[in-house]
């Protein structure tokens, strides 16, 4: 019997773990999505371009400074990464999770705002925005950062999610219940 190799210890080794998680929940899919958390007063940690969450190594894990530069040569911190520091700078999130669940993209694309039909789905997550975006990055993330001081989490218009938390399980908890509450929604039938 082959024995796995050893999942890192600490930061590095939650992010390796949720990047699985999401991906298991089909919340990502190949390379999309990025993951990070503050680490320490002015460092964070941020998956690399072109990481794949669901098969995520350490190495693929940068440590970036305030103004996202990568501490250490190698690697490159996700082209999101600005969109992560301002949503830090703007809230007191310890963890943001931005992944592109199909089912949320698809059921959100012509709707100003996504109100869940369950009262618990409305009490965690509430009227969740939607945000006008235009191509494959975030070119301008203050109105997302600046709804997420109000929502756990936003849904970015034909691109998919940003969730903060107070931990990396809590962005990817909101992040899966937005998806369940979008799935739930699609259920209902069409009125007559």
């Amino acid at each position: 019997m082959a024995l796995m190799a050893e999942r890192p210890k600490g930061s590095r080794g939650e992010i390796i773990r949720w990047g699985e998680k999401l991906f298991e929940r089909h919340l990502v899919s190949g390379w999309g999505g990025n993951v990070s958390c503050r680490f320490g007063r002015s460092r964070y940690l941020v998956t690399a371009r072109g990481a794949a969450l669901g098969f995520l190594r350490a190495a693929d894990i940068v440590e970036t400074d305030t103004r996202g530069q990568a501490v250490r040569p190698g690697r490159q911190p996700s082209s999101e990464t600005p969109l992560h520091l301002a949503v830090y700078a703007a809230t007191d999130a310890r963890a943001v999770v931005h992944v592109h669940p199909p089912e949320i993209i698809a059921g959100c694309r012509d709707i100003e705002e996504f109100v869940p039909l369950s009262f618990e789905e409305e009490y965690s997550l509430g009227r969740v925005p939607v945000i006008a975006h235009e191509g494959p990055t975030v070119a301008d993330p203050e109105p997302v950062a600046e709804a997420l001081r109000d929502h756990p989490v936003v849904i970015l218009r034909g691109h998919g999610t940003v969730a903060r938390g107070r931990d990396l399980m809590g962005a990817f908890l909101v992040t899966d219940l937005l998806a369940e509450a979008v799935r739930c929604r699609r259920m209902m039938p069409d009125p007559p």
